[in-house]
C-alpha cells in the first residue's frame, strides 16, 4: 500500500523540479559579447525598458459615483454624531448635548411640568415639552423624571432615535 504512494509523491517531486528547471533556462538572457555587462548566474537581475520620472495623476473626470443613500465607505463609523466644538454651538440650551445636562428639578405648573435642567455652564434652564437641544429634544416630563428623544446619525442601526431617560433619583431607580 505504501510504495505506490512513494512512487506517486517521488513522481511530483521530479517533474516539479524538472519544470522549475526548464523554466530558469528559459528565462536566462542570451550571452553578449561584452564580458563587462555580463552578471554572475547566481543574481537575480530585472530588465526595465523605461523608468518614469513622474507619475501622472488624473483629474478624476471619468469617473463618478453615485452613493443612492448609502453611506460613505471611506468615512469611519467610529466618528459617530459629528458634535461642534462647545465655542462653535449656539448659546443656551440649545447648544448642550444630552449627556452634558443633569436635572436639577420639576416644578409642576397649572399647564404641565417644566424641567429644570443645568448645563454646562453651571447656569439652570426652565425647558418645557418640546424644548430642544443640540442632539434632542424633550419628548414627556413627569414629576419624576425627564424622557429626552436623542437623535443618533449611525448607519447601520435602524432607528434613528433613542430615548433617554434622566431622573430627579437616580439612586433610587438602582435600588428597585
Amino acid at each position: 500500500m505504501r510504495s505506490p504512494r512513494l512512487f506517486l509523491v517521488i513522481f511530483i517531486i521530479n517533474v516539479s523540479i524538472i519544470t522549475i528547471a526548464s523554466a530558469q533556462q528559459e528565462q536566462k538572457p542570451a550571452p553578449t559579447a561584452d564580458a563587462s555587462e555580463q552578471q554572475p548566474a547566481n543574481e537575480f537581475s530585472l530588465d526595465i525598458d523605461q523608468v518614469p520620472d513622474t507619475i501622472e495623476l488624473t483629474d478624476g473626470s471619468g469617473f463618478s459615483y453615485n452613493s443612492a443613500g448609502r453611506r460613505d465607505p471611506f468615512v469611519s463609523l467610529a466618528q459617530g454624531f459629528e458634535v461642534l466644538a462647545p465655542d462653535v454651538r449656539p448659546p443656551g440650551l440649545r447648544g448642550m448635548l444630552i449627556q452634558e445636562v443633569t436635572l436639577r428639578g420639576i416644578v409642576k405648573t397649572e399647564v404641565g411640568y417644566i424641567a429644570m435642567i443645568q448645563g454646562t455652564d453651571n447656569k439652570s434652564y426652565f425647558a418645557k415639552l418640546g424644548e430642544r437641544l443640540y442632539d434632542g429634544t424633550i419628548s414627556k416630563i413627569s414629576d419624576t423624571n425627564v424622557i429626552f428623544r436623542q437623535e443618533i446619525n449611525d448607519p447601520l442601526r435602524v432607528e434613528k432615535f433613542q430615548n433617554v431617560e434622566k431622573s430627579l433619583y437616580p439612586v433610587e431607580k438602582t435600588r428597585r
